[in-house]
């Protein structure tokens, strides 16, 4: 092996060490790393974690020999795992461990240096119905979007395909990245560091795009609330998003007579990207399904609201339902919630000396 050779694969096993100690990554075995030396592919062993990746557990591949089975699968034998014949057939010397099971598309992609990944954050776009629109939204001409296929021969050459293709339509050499859909990501480059300075930028990009999606959806809860507030045609609305709040999901019923007083029965459960509409609409069918207009909204995982005749009525609103999602929290840290069953609710629900609390309470919040 030559001095050159040497450090490419010193770099390859520097890149993957560091890569594959962070979970945001790869995990355990997940992922494969490769080095081009001559018409030779030198890739890591299948099983064998990116963390731990050892120059003496790489696994020497003949190119050529890769690229005429990728090209020619018909003639592997069919008795057997294609992929799994081609190693066979490309192995230089003997070795105990299989190599990656993706060795077809580390073999066809020319730069020196291929690592294939599994990114908790970049998989926010991989795993996603809007995967290509994103891809090229957030990444453009740096990235290339690959549909999900089958592992081994039908993704390589679906690769393969979309490579060619990209150069067709930009007279241009392929990006150095590339998304598979519902799978993970390729990069490849001449260096370690140049590598790295790719996978920050996709990381970092996608990153930028989630926060910059959260901050807006985030501040959403105030906007539904206030469509909450306008669908019940109340004067007040309380709105919190902390604690039990955020955290919040609709419960099965009250779980006492005071929360349907003062917080109704049953919330109505909005999202943080409801129209106006949307939201008058889910208030009309509350109405209709328990016959009276609902109390409480509940945003799940986001927010709490509560509608009002006057600031104290709401915000008493708001922190009776509260109340109650902390005990129902603290009853199944002990067993299991009890909530009312429908008569003991309609009873309370009817009940005239309840119905005129209500009223008192709808108009000073007492």
């Amino acid at each position: 092996m030559t001095t050159s050779s040497k450090d490419l694969v010193s770099q390859l096993i520097e890149l993957s060490n560091q890569i594959g100690s962070d979970t945001e990554y790869t995990r355990s075995g997940g992922g494969n790393s490769s080095a081009k030396t001559g018409d030779t592919l030198l890739i890591k062993p299948s099983g064998v974690p990116l963390a731990t990746l050892r120059e003496e557990d790489l696994v020497p591949l003949d190119i050529p020999t890769l690229l005429h089975a990728l090209e020619h699968p018909e003639e592997l034998p069919s008795n057997e795992d294609p992929v799994r014949a081609a190693a066979q057939l490309a192995q230089r010397g003997a070795f105990e461990r299989r190599p990656s099971v993706e060795i077809l598309f580390h073999a066809l992609i020319p730069d020196p240096l291929v690592i294939h990944l599994h990114p908790l954050t970049a998989n926010a776009i991989t795993c996603n119905t809007r995967g290509e629109e994103l891809c090229d939204q957030i990444l453009g001409d740096q990235a290339l979007w690959v549909d999900y296929t089958d592992p081994g021969i039908p993704l390589a050459r679906l690769i393969d395909e979309r490579r060619r293709a990209f150069t067709a339509t930009h007279d241009t050499a392929p990006p150095a990245i590339t998304l598979l859909g519902n799978h993970g990501i390729i990069v490849s480059g001449p260096t370690k560091d140049a590598i790295l300075e790719r996978i920050d930028f996709l990381t970092s990009s996608i990153r930028a795009a989630i926060d910059e999606a959260g901050t807006a959806l985030s501040g959403s809860p105030s906007r539904v609330a206030e469509a909450f507030r306008r669908a019940v045609d109340a004067p007040s609305v309380a709105l919190s998003t902390e604690g039990l709040s955020a955290a919040a999901s609709a419960p099965g019923g009250p779980l006492i007579p005071d929360q349907i007083v003062y917080a109704g029965s049953f919330p109505v459960v909005l999202e943080a990207t409801d129209t106006e509409d949307i939201v008058a609409a889910k208030v009309s069918l509350h109405r209709a399904q328990h016959g009276r207009a609902p109390i409480v909204a509940v945003i799940p995982g986001l927010a709490v609201a509560a509608a009002g005749r006057t600031n104290e009525a709401s915000d008493n609103a708001l922190h009776t339902f509260l109340d109650a999602l902390r005990v129902a929290r603290d009853a199944n840290l002990l067993g299991r919630v009890r909530v009312m069953d429908d008569r003991e609710r309609g009873f309370i629900e009817n009940w005239e000396a309840e119905s005129y609390r209500q009223k008192v309470a709808a108009s000073q919040g007492s």
